[in-house]
């Protein structure tokens, strides 16, 4: 019996070993390069981060160290006790918002024009578009500042986001993707009646919502780090947005404030982290369909 058991463990014991395969040296060698470069990009922020827990006299006095030897809310309390921080943080959400959801509103109807439109010089206009994302944003300051003049939107919202929102990678994106729309069923949709804008609203934009959360995201991060344009627009305080904000408590010739900077910008990186979180699915979705309408 001892040997008849032993004997049956053995023949249970042995598929189980059979089947396992050993791992291959390049998966561990990728394993342990995106740890690397995990841990490369995620040390920068837990160094901002411990930072806005220290006084400012021991954020740089005593080198880098992963547990800080004093910790303190005192940067955080200040914040939003001597600095107008909430209308900052407002302002950037509504901002951003609006900046992502005209931008993107935008690039979708262009890139749908561009992309399931036959009409002349369509591929140059396509081209044209392109080409005006070469040019460096530095050059066309003064024609953009002197536009919002014209139209009255100095210091005021609509300015810092009309003048960008016909974005050209944006348009290139969601001309690319929405190749991929099977022309059979959008022309099915007309034969029943649905007239072009129902067609974009009720059929276009459902099949997109990968691309549309895509841009979402990428647009959003883009205005809430924008310093630049929003610095030549606003001229009131209380409009500024948080990078604003940030830049004007470390460039000042007195003592630049680089503890409430730090607490700051802790916080500020928190809404972009929520909302990745929250579209990632989508985000990742549409990342995979651009590639793919690229090899188109």
């Amino acid at each position: 019996m001892g040997s008849t058991g032993q004997l049956s463990t053995r023949r249970m014991q042995e598929p189980i070993s059979a089947g396992r395969k050993p791992i291959p040296v390049s998966t561990i060698l990728l394993t342990a390069l995106f740890l690397f470069l995990g841990f490369v990009f995620v040390l920068p922020l837990y160094w901002l981060f411990i930072s806005s827990l220290k006084p400012q006299q021991q954020i740089f006095a005593y080198g880098f160290k992963l547990i800080p030897a004093q910790v303190t809310l005192d940067n955080y309390h200040r914040l939003f006790s001597e600095l107008p921080f909430e209308r900052w943080f407002v302002n950037s959400v509504l901002q951003s918002a609006g900046y992502a959801i005209v931008t993107v509103s935008v690039c979708a109807l262009g890139g749908f024009a561009l992309a399931k439109y036959r009409f002349p010089l369509r591929n140059t206009i396509f081209f044209s578009i392109l080409l005006v994302q070469m040019i460096p944003f530095h050059l066309l300051i003064v024609s953009l500042f002197v536009i919002i003049i014209d139209l009255h939107l100095v210091d005021r919202y609509w300015g810092a986001i009309l003048p960008l929102a016909a974005h050209p990678i944006g348009i290139f994106f969601m001309r690319q993707y929405m190749l991929s729309l099977d022309d059979e069923m959008l022309n099915s949709a007309r034969v029943d009646g649905a007239n072009e804008y129902r067609l974009f609203f009720s059929i276009v934009l459902p099949n997109i919502r990968p691309a549309v959360a895509t841009l979402l995201v990428l647009f959003s991060l883009e205005y809430w780090n924008n310093l630049l344009w929003p610095l030549i627009v606003f001229r009131s305080d209380d409009k500024f947005p948080l990078a604003v904000g940030i830049a004007a408590l470390v460039n000042t010739s007195y003592r630049p404030a680089y503890d409430l900077a730090m607490a700051a910008a802790s916080l500020a990186t928190l809404p972009i982290l929520v909302l990745f979180f929250l579209l990632r699915r989508q985000f990742m979705e549409g990342i995979t369909a651009y590639g793919t309408g690229l090899e188109k």
